[in-house]
């Protein structure tokens, strides 16, 4: 077919689907409208390499998702370590083979900013981040200010900006005025673990992640309302920054009617890697070897809080405390 020709016939067909568009109802306004989608929750947490620990982290998911059903729910880790070496499992048969109840979402895992780009590509909605951690240290920060950045950015056409209702909610402990909120919440989730110590006569010790400044000083609350809560052998140490276990073993062996016994448990959402080893392992400076060095019988419970239905259920109210928020956003943005 000669060029001619072509355009003979091709150029009034596109002609008249211009010409009908142009005078269709659908003004430029309508044009750039956001088709609706399904509202979003992505749950960050900083991951674990543990194929046993995962467990954790998806009980959280399977709950969240049990009590908002109509929205999508994804899974986001922090951690760039943890993330690469999924990703280098992915292509890894013999270990998918031995692994086969591991989620297929969990080889490609993202970061949340990756999460939340995904989300909006398919058209902005309304977005629920829920942070997965203890408390407010140095993991939350970064993801609050990653939201709250988000939720800042502005286009010139209002209409197209990016993440127009996302917010986020609080760690388990949450924090206002250098104060934790929800205390008496996490005594209640922690009754468990308190009362299995109780009742062997066991001293409870539990390793928290911690940081060098943030968070010490609210472990030292969550002590002290435990205690009140369940007795006086409880005690609170972390991985990063002192009590470490000499420091508890001291506290012990110093304390009135000292216990003979202790039951070691992460405090932390997923029994991996520092329970595994810096908690209950066989090294020379694991707090469980520390303990039995120092004479006491130790006992462990190697299971994350995130497999602590009572406390996956704490983030569930934070989310459920949150929604509403943006949600009315959404609605006066709409109503505009």
């Amino acid at each position: 077919m000669s060029t001619r020709r072509f355009a003979s016939i091709c150029l009034p067909v596109l002609l008249l689907a211009v010409l009908t568009w142009l005078a269709s109802p659908i003004s430029q306004a309508q044009a750039f409208e956001r088709t609706p989608q399904k509202p979003a929750i992505v749950l960050a947490a900083f991951g674990t390499t543990e194929v046993g620990a995962l467990k954790s982290i998806l009980n959280i998911r399977d709950r969240v998702a049990a009590a908002f059903p109509d929205y999508d729910v994804h899974l986001a880790f922090t951690s760039n370590i943890i993330r690469t070496i999924w990703h280098e499992r992915a292509d890894d048969k013999a270990f998918k083979k031995a692994n086969p109840s591991i989620p297929a979402e969990i080889y490609d895992i993202k970061n949340a900013l990756s999460v939340l780009a995904g989300i909006q590509e398919d058209g902005a909605r309304l977005i629920l981040v829920q942070s997965l951690h203890v408390t407010d240290g140095e993991e939350y920060s970064d993801l609050a200010g990653l939201v709250t950045a988000l939720s800042k950015y502005d286009t010139f056409k209002p209409v197209l900006k990016p993440f127009p209702w996302i917010g986020i909610g609080e760690p388990a402990l949450g924090l206002k005025d250098g104060q934790p909120k929800y205390i008496d919440r996490v005594v209640t989730a922690l009754a468990p673990l308190a009362e299995q110590a109780k009742a062997s006569g066991a001293a409870l010790v539990l390793m928290g992640h911690g940081n060098e400044h943030l968070t010490q000083k609210v472990y030292g609350k969550l002590q002290a309302a435990l205690r009140k809560a369940y007795g006086p052998q409880i005690y609170i140490g972390t991985v990063e920054s002192p009590p470490h276990a000499p420091e508890i073993l001291a506290a012990i062996k110093g304390s009135a009617n000292a216990p003979t016994k202790v039951l070691a448990a992460p405090m932390m959402i997923v029994a991996g890697d520092h329970a595994l080893n810096d908690m209950a392992g066989d090294e020379e400076d694991s707090w469980v070897s520390t303990f039995k060095a120092g004479g006491l019988e130790v006992s462990t419970h190697l299971e994350g809080l995130g497999s602590n239905n009572s406390w996956a259920d704490i983030y569930v109210e934070h989310l459920k405390a949150l929604a509403p928020i943006v949600e009315a956003q959404k609605a006066k943005d709409e109503s505009k």
